[in-house]
């Protein structure tokens, strides 16, 4: 009989973006599974909701769970679920690898980084004994375990290089949609203070080209695909990896047959990169232009790009019929109210159709989860749901950090930026009356731009 693993992607199922996202992360580790040990050894669900029910029903041998740190807290009830039943349970993701110390009694073994190569070792292991011993854990690297009431840390392991090696992620076990998202490298160069990711994958890989070729080959040809969604950190790092993609496409024929969005960086758009964007068939961009006040822009990203960048790749995306959307943020310690307002300025100048704006939110693992630590305001032992960064929803409970506003006077700022870009929606209408369709298509790829940078900001794997 097949060993079962059911694993959990640990969500708010309430918000639309993260149910309609296929959990990739899971996919990587079911794919590595099966090329090492086949497909008779193993049988694998992946879920997002009816834990309990699925539970009782699918009799699981062993539980994976992955999430992001403002959804620790389904994490742990659903760790507590399996553990009733005495099912052995990994976690992984960014929350446990940034605070292992975190890992609660329920959760057996944590996976620290990237979970492919430590997966199969841990299935050596559960595969023939039907259970984790300490001696046999305490040889793997990059993992985390109970030893008594202490949490023993293993060695880091060594990041997967090349990334080639790693098999596509197994959608067969999820719903794909016409437009969905492909990771065509792990990392990023830049240490934004506020991004968890960069500290997660800490170095920047890519997959080559030809492997990125193939699985859009193999999304098109498989799931009828005609939009894909590059969800890496910084799509546009490498100019040479992108022509190389547009010639293989070409030569498969697909070029131009398939649209594609991705994420880009202000100071590494100009002219040249923008064309070989168009060429690509790239039809929209998502940026993280963080503030529209320079003192404010290095506090948050460093001194390598400036306002002008800004306002040069919105320019040069719109001139060449690439939709540009961008995430501000406002709310870092001492950033005053005359300052925000330049941000809203910069966005009324620069014509942004799609934006959304966000208060500072420290997320673990990053210099702001340090500066709001040393103040008092967040723990280890705190609820996690309060690092939600939809501020509208959880303005009243959500960490405030600014030292100059009040927690009022950000959500008053905040509904002043929801209501220009309502105006914005309004316009675009009144603009193209005859056009109904065009205008609710642009405010609905508006809304899953504005929602990608959300969810980019926020690290979701």
């Amino acid at each position: 009989m097949k060993l079962k693993f059911l694993l959990i992607n640990a969500i708010d199922i309430s918000k639309s973006l993260q149910t309609s996202l296929p959990p990739l992360s899971l996919g990587y580790l079911v794919s590595s599974l099966r090329s090492e040990f086949g497909h008779d050894l193993i049988d694998f669900k992946i879920i997002d909701r009816e834990i309990e029910e699925t539970i009782k029903s699918y009799k699981p041998d062993i539980v994976g769970i992955t999430c992001v740190s403002q959804n620790y807290n389904y994490a742990m009830k659903y760790a507590k679920l399996a553990k009733k039943r005495n099912i052995p349970v990994l976690i992984g993701g960014t929350h446990i690898t940034v605070l292992p110390t975190t890992m609660t009694k329920d959760m057996d073994v944590s996976v620290i980084g990237e979970g492919e190569a430590a997966i199969r070792e841990l299935f050596s292991i559960f595969l023939k004994n039907r259970k984790f011993t300490k001696n046999e854990l305490n040889q793997l690297k990059g993992i985390a375990f109970w030893s008594g009431k202490k949490i023993v840390q293993t060695e880091n392991r060594t990041p997967i290089v090349p990334m080639d090696k790693l098999p596509i992620p197994a959608r067969d076990l999820m719903k794909i949609e016409k437009c969905t998202h492909v990771f065509s490298s792990r990392g990023c160069p830049y240490r934004c203070i506020f991004c968890a990711s960069s500290r997660f994958w800490n170095s920047t890989r890519f997959f080559s080209a030809e492997y990125v070729v193939k699985e859009v080959k193999h999304l098109y040809e498989t799931y009828g695909v005609r939009e894909v969604d590059f969800w890496d950190d910084l799509f546009i790092v490498s100019k040479p990896r992108i022509k190389e993609i547009i010639a293989l496409l070409r030569k498969e024929k697909l070029l131009g047959k398939i649209s594609f969005s991705c994420a880009v960086r202000s100071n590494l758009v100009d002219e040249s990169m923008v064309r070989l964007l168009k060429k690509l068939n790239v039809k929209g961009v998502s940026m993280g232009l963080e503030s529209g006040n320079q003192r404010v822009l290095n506090s948050l990203k460093g001194n390598n790009i400036n306002i002008k960048d800004h306002m040069r790749a919105v320019r040069v995306l719109k001139k060449h019929g690439i939709e540009p959307s961008a995430s501000f943020i406002i709310g870092s310690p001492d950033e005053t109210r005359e300052e925000i307002m330049e941000t809203f300025k910069f966005i009324k100048d620069s014509k942004l159709r799609g934006f959304g704006i966000y208060v500072l939110t420290p997320l673990p693992g990053t210099p702001i989860w340090e500066y709001a630590k040393e103040k008092g305001v967040v723990s280890e032992k705190m609820d996690w749901s309060t690092l939600n960064v939809e501020f509208l929803e959880n303005h009243q409970d959500a960490i405030i950090l600014s030292e100059t506003l009040s927690r009022e006077e950000l959500y008053k700022l905040v509904l002043m930026f929801k209501r220009e870009q309502k105006k914005r929606y309004y316009i675009d209408f009144i603009k193209h009356p005859k056009n109904i369709l065009r205008h609710f298509y642009h405010l609905l790829k508006n809304k899953i731009a504005e929602e990608r940078n959300l969810h980019r900001a926020a690290s979701l794997p």
